[in-house]
């Protein structure tokens, strides 16, 4: 298993033979420099585990403004939100680089979420990671 894999909290909780059970399940995607992956609004039922590259995610303010939220790298997830909320993504993935990632869909993940609760877990963490981030960078904004 690749030590990128491995540093993704998806594959994190996982022995050996699981994490290549479910890389097998996933699928590769590349993106060239620009390339999005998926943007604002856009319904969303896959989350991404960058494996080569950097992804930033951003928004788009009412006034045409882009609004860069994080720059995610190697190992890191991207669209974990959909996995747990079926609504609308809430920010575009464009590659500031070449971008390699691995794909896996909600019916593909949910048998894993239902039989191995540290995968579950593994993700609910990263999410609160994530969530405790935007809040730490929202907290800078709001009182500097």
């Amino acid at each position: 298993m690749d030590d990128v894999l491995r540093r993704a909290p998806l594959f994190a909780a996982l022995d050996d033979e699981q994490a290549a059970e479910l890389r097998a399940s996933m699928s590769e995607v590349t993106l060239a420099r620009g390339d999005a992956l998926f943007h604002e609004g856009d319904q969303g039922d896959r989350l991404y585990v960058v494996t080569e590259g950097k992804v930033k995610l951003h928004r788009t303010s009412p006034d045409g403004r882009e609004n860069m939220l994080a720059v995610l790298g190697p190992g890191e997830l991207i669209g974990e939100l959909s996995l747990f909320d079926p609504g609308p993504r809430t920010a575009t993935a464009s590659a500031l680089t070449e971008v390699k990632l691995l794909g896996l869909g909600h019916g593909d993940l949910q048998p894993w979420l239902n039989a191995r609760p540290e995968v579950a877990t593994a993700l609910l963490r990263a999410v609160a990671r994530r969530l405790r981030k935007t809040n730490d960078q929202m907290s800078d904004l709001v009182f500097s």
